[in-house]
């Protein structure tokens, strides 16, 4: 059995790769998608079933777990691209309305792709945001001069008037300095 998962945003895109979803792949699907359950903040899940071939009332109790999952937090679960045989499974048991059903591959792919933009702009705002708290952060941890406080502005040094001198301690200018003859006394 080979299940593939990928996070977009707060969406768990689940893909049960087997054509035959039948007892032997239904505890390894309920089992590995647990684990995801557990392991990210999941929202709407979509299955996508596209290459399942041969389901069973097993199968179709596993889907179900998805959609417990996602009805439980009020959420969405979507099967994308389900074969006729799993469409009347789901109309005879008359459970198709409890899904989203995307069966078309462009529909399909365009909602993937919408999803992922709105993932993106969705990181891009929280690092936006990030950001922002972090030059406000900054801001208010830089020392606040006096002119901040209602008074005139003074530099660290406390000399308004007088920065203090820079003193040259290079050796050519202490010899200039020592070789030079002294002024004289006026």
């Amino acid at each position: 059995m080979e299940f593939k998962h990928q996070m977009i945003g707060s969406t768990l895109l689940f893909k049960y790769h087997d054509p035959i979803f039948n007892d032997v792949g239904v505890i390894q699907y309920k089992r590995q998608l647990a684990a995801l359950l557990e392991k990210y903040t999941v929202q709407d899940i979509i299955l996508d079933v596209e290459n399942v071939k041969i389901i069973d009332n097993t199968g179709l109790s596993a889907i179900m777990f998805a959609r417990r999952y996602t009805k439980a937090n009020e959420n969405t679960c979507i099967l994308a691209m389900p074969r006729p045989k799993l469409i009347s499974l789901l109309k005879t048991a008359r459970l198709s309305d409890s899904f989203q059903i995307i069966d078309r591959k462009d529909e399909y792919q365009a909602f993937l792709k919408s999803l992922v933009e709105h993932a993106e702009q969705e990181r891009l705002e929280r690092e936006a945001e990030k950001a922002r708290k972090a030059e406000e952060a900054k801001k208010a941890e830089e020392p606040k001069t006096e002119t901040e406080q209602g008074g005139t502005a003074v530099p660290i040094n406390g000399n308004a008037e007088n920065p203090p001198e820079k003193k040259n301690n290079s050796k050519r200018t202490r010899r200039k300095t020592q070789n030079k003859p002294p002024s004289p006394e006026k």
